[in-house]
């Protein structure tokens, strides 16, 4: 279970306060559950110029917190996304093979950058589904095929939501063959809640199949441990895997739906889809 973050602003502007400063910042989540740390990684996205720019490491978070405190001040922009990693590990790898700054997310690719909180538990299966996409994989993150199958998808003229959907249909078409081969698993994935950006729109999905199981929220356990949370006013909106303070209003974002923010004119414009 990863942790997710992503900022849309009017104005250019660095997300310190929700990262960094709330009591339930980003950095604040990765170590407030000694038995849930978030200690595989992290990472944070943003656009300079128009280009995404991506800042990555394969070491905990909590600690390298100086390196961290600096990153998020220097990622100055409009739309900026940030990812802590508590490492999935499907294929049952040694620990040395997961943990890589290649396996780090945020994912980018073009214009587009991706961070994905869940678990894909065939990712091979995904990954021969690609077809030529299959060569770009880089590393053994089951999240990496997660995002390539979307990317697949979009360079074939798909929406974003289409592709979400697709992706959640070939998962459980997928599924009907390899859970012969999987008995001690029960799903196709646990979780698939995911932002993307493509350096205009933001968009978050959350998806995910309830189960009491899974536990709540990490700092204040009010919410499904998968439900995200979202605020926004006119000049800037905030999506995170759970709300970082209490102060603000913060409102879930439920499974099966997908937020999309964008700027118009000088206010934030957000849209809810129920897309399954």
């Amino acid at each position: 279970m990863c942790r997710l973050f992503a900022m849309l602003s009017v104005k250019v502007s660095d997300a310190s306060k929700y990262l960094i400063e709330d009591e339930c910042s980003l950095y604040a989540q990765s170590k407030k559950n000694p038995r849930r740390l978030q200690g595989d990684g992290w990472g944070i996205g943003f656009y300079k110029n128009g280009c995404p720019v991506i800042v990555k490491s394969e070491k905990p978070v909590y600690m390298e917190r100086e390196i961290f405190f600096n990153a998020v001040q220097q990622a100055r922009s409009r739309i900026i996304l940030a990812h802590i990693r508590r490492a999935s590990n499907p294929r049952g790898l040694p620990r040395e093979k997961m943990i890589s700054k290649v396996n780090s997310q945020p994912f980018t690719y073009q214009n587009y950058i991706f961070a994905h909180n869940g678990t894909i538990t065939i990712p091979d299966e995904v990954a021969e589904a690609l077809g030529d996409w299959k060569h770009r994989i880089r590393g053994l993150n089951d999240s990496e095929v997660y995002f390539w199958f979307l990317m697949k998808e979009l360079s074939e003229g798909r929406s974003i939501s289409s592709a979400l959907r697709n992706f959640k249909v070939t998962l459980n078409d997928l599924w009907k063959e390899a859970c012969r081969k999987y008995p001690e698993k029960r799903r196709p994935y646990i979780g698939l809640n995911s932002i993307i950006s493509d350096g205009e729109y933001l968009y978050a999905y959350c998806g995910y199949e309830e189960d009491k199981a899974l536990g709540r929220s990490l700092c204040f356990g009010d919410q499904p441990v998968f439900e995200m949370s979202y605020r926004f006013g006119e000049e800037k909106l905030v999506i995170a895997s759970e709300k970082t303070n209490r102060a603000e209003d913060w409102r879930p974002l439920r499974s099966g739906e997908m937020l999309i923010g964008r700027v118009v004119g000088d206010k934030i414009e957000v849209e809810i889809k129920r897309i399954g």
